[in-house]
């Protein structure tokens, strides 16, 4: 089996450029948890595209958190939010600045290693889930982004397959 036979196709992700806001990066979130809504399966991440329509990151929900912090915490660092920040002060005004912050600016940026053409074997890319700390990969067919193999599917895939397994 290939990857291509697993993936979550583009088209049924939520995906903003990553020049937008972090407003409109929400407002397509909600727009394709809307599709899902009775899915028991609610999208959590949002794709982020260049100018040539690649996926090259996403805002997953810690990056969303830590991008509306004060003194904002970059996606790759791991470190907490500092003790003083203001979580009252952030909500009250939250509608004006999501709209200040870009998207690329709080995203998290897809490594090489994140990325399997559709025909990669399931077993590599399943491998390369398992041994990296990457929630999701790219597929791509010839250079262009198509979907995406999330470490959720696996994870389901799992599940179903031990039940199944134990019902002989």
């Amino acid at each position: 089996m290939k990857v291509k036979d697993h993936m979550v196709p583009l088209s049924e992700c939520a995906r903003v450029a990553e020049d937008r806001s972090l407003f409109d990066a929400v407002l397509m979130l909600e727009a394709c948890r809307q599709r899902f809504e009775h899915s028991e399966y609610r999208p959590r991440v949002i794709l982020v595209y260049d100018k040539d329509f690649r996926i090259v990151g996403s805002i997953r929900q810690l990056d969303l958190l830590r991008g509306i912090a004060p003194g904002r915490v970059p996606a790759e660092s791991s470190s907490s939010v500092p003790a003083s920040a203001d979580w009252a002060e952030v909500w009250a005004n939250l509608n004006k600045s999501s709209r200040n912050i870009r998207v690329k600016d709080l995203m998290y940026r897809y490594s090489p290693e994140e990325y399997v053409t559709e025909d990669t074997p399931l077993e590599q890319a399943m491998d390369r889930l398992v041994q990296g700390p990457y929630l999701n990969l790219v597929v791509t067919a010839n250079d262009v982004s198509v979907g995406i193999f999330r470490l959720s599917d696996l994870f389901a895939m799992a599940c179903r397959d031990i039940k199944k397994s134990g019902m002989h």
